[in-house]
């Protein structure tokens, strides 16, 4: 029974105790704290859980349609959220935080899920994960522009870089100009997912992160489930899934990319600290590709490493120009 309630533990732990308190930068006490092991721990499991996002989107879609997995991944997440809102008895957000919340949702639980569920129907695994390598840049550039946080001219020219990676790897991959669907797809989905995350973070320095997003489900939950309803009614009659791969990736989907993965992270983050632990969502898109070749078997290309390895260098050369400029202004 023990590991039946320690989900609930780790949930009830990080929406009530521990999230407004890893707002701050770490401290040097935070860094010294003996739950540090702890939070590595748990930031390492929650960013494991995302990263295998697009393979089971993939194994979902082998029974399910891409409009089936979206709205019933929100549909399933805003019930559940639904049910940790009533149980820890969250205090209700203010009108203008409502708003905020529901400009987030669109992007993190309508967009690109749908986007993404499409457009993997003919990209691979792989390739969209490369792509939303460069999801952290997108978050830091509609971070500063929402907060009006004033940033060196050196973090611009890294998130320009990076942009030009990606647009460089999808051009060749398509061999022209002419981008295909998929990628543009793609590339719409983190566009909207960023912004729902930077809105998010603001929003988490408000009300606690864990609560932030419970409440984004909470209240994109019945939009998403009344069209899932529709959309039921709409496709009738519908046909019986028989592959136990399907049913596990939109299981996935929605107990774990949408629910149980956020557990796990922000009681990370509360543990060991937002500065800290959140270095670990570095190698999210190096993890989610190892997994699309070992769980799907698809064949990764030297071009695609490098593409990663050039992203991954662009999001630690944002983060220190950042982490540089405070420095200089405290000093």
């Amino acid at each position: 029974m023990d590991g039946m309630r320690s989900p609930f533990r780790i949930i009830e732990g990080g929406l009530k105790r521990e999230d407004l308190s890893s707002i701050a930068p770490a401290t040097k006490e935070e860094r010294r704290s003996p739950h540090e092991l702890e939070g590595w721990i748990f930031t390492s499991l929650g960013v494991l859980c995302f990263s295998l996002s697009f393979v089971s989107a993939r194994l979902a879609l082998r029974g399910f349609d891409p409009f089936f997995i979206a709205l019933a991944r929100g549909a399933g997440a805003g019930t559940i959220a639904f049910l940790c809102a009533v149980l820890g008895k969250y205090p209700i957000p203010t009108g203008k935080q409502v708003l905020r919340l529901c400009l987030a949702a669109v992007g993190i639980v309508f967009i690109f899920p749908v986007l993404t569920a499409v457009a993997l129907q003919s990209a691979p695994a792989s390739h969209a994960a490369t792509v939303a390598a460069i999801l952290p840049l997108l978050t830091a550039v509609f971070g500063v522009w929402r907060k009006h946080e004033p940033v060196p001219v050196l973090f611009w020219i890294i998130a320009a870089a990076g942009t030009a990676v990606v647009a460089w790897y999808l051009i060749s991959r398509s061999g022209g100009i002419e981008l295909q669907q998929a990628d543009l797809l793609i590339v719409l989905a983190c566009v909207a997912c960023s912004y729902g995350y930077a809105e998010g973070g603001l929003l988490a320095q408000e009300m606690g992160g864990w609560r932030a997003i419970c409440w984004m489900l909470v209240f994109s939950g019945p939009v998403a489930l009344v069209l899932f309803i529709i959309y039921l009614i709409a496709r009738r009659p519908l046909h019986p899934v028989e592959s136990p791969s399907a049913w596990f990736g939109l299981a996935y989907q929605v107990l774990v990319s949408q629910f149980i993965g956020f557990a796990l992270y922000y009681r990370g983050l509360g543990r060991g600290g937002v500065a800290r632990m959140s270095q670990v969502q570095q190698f999210q898109s190096v993890l989610a590709v190892l997994a699309a070749g070992l769980i799907l078997g698809e064949q990764i290309d030297v071009q695609l490493w490098v593409v990663l390895g050039l992203l991954l260098a662009a999001v630690v050369a944002a983060r220190w120009a950042m982490g540089a400029t405070r420095v200089i202004d405290k000093g």
